[in-house]
């Protein structure tokens, strides 16, 4: 079963869905992960909400006839069949020192279209939770079902 990582924030109870879907940096996670490590910084799985992918299981467990659907009763504020207490939410602070230190190695050390995307998803990334990090927001990279 497929995966989707996506980048969603929390301000004040407004809930922002991520926009993209971030492929590579899904695909190169541990790579990610060790090279933080190196770095010094946390890793980016330290982020990662599982909430639907676990709801999903949740629902097949219990009867493996019925997928969960977008249908399921949404929650208001997120649109979601979980709410925002729900999922797993960081300081944006916590999570640019990773990106931006992945962002300057891989800048730095390597070259080739794969680190092209990853540089590309990480830029995206910083962007969005760059305005939001004086602000106070929170976030997290939230792995969906596809």
């Amino acid at each position: 079963m497929s995966r989707v990582l996506r980048l969603n924030t929390l301000l004040d109870r407004r809930f922002q869905p991520g926009a993209i879907s971030l492929d590579a940096m899904r695909a190169e996670l541990s790579r990610l992960d060790a090279l933080c490590k190196t770095l010094g910084v946390s890793e980016l799985s330290r982020f990662l909400d599982t909430t639907a992918v676990e709801l999903q299981q949740a629902v097949i467990l219990i009867d493996d006839t019925q997928v969960p659907t977008a249908d399921t009763a949404s929650d208001p504020e997120t649109g979601l069949a979980y709410g925002i207490e729900d999922m797993s939410w960081q300081p944006i602070a916590a999570g640019m020192s990773s990106l931006e230190a992945l962002e300057q190695h891989l800048q730095r050390e390597h070259q080739g279209a794969r680190t092209s995307s990853l540089l590309d998803e990480l830029a995206y990334c910083l962007r969005a939770l760059s305005p939001l990090e004086a602000e106070g927001a929170q976030f997290h990279l939230a792995l969906t079902p596809d």
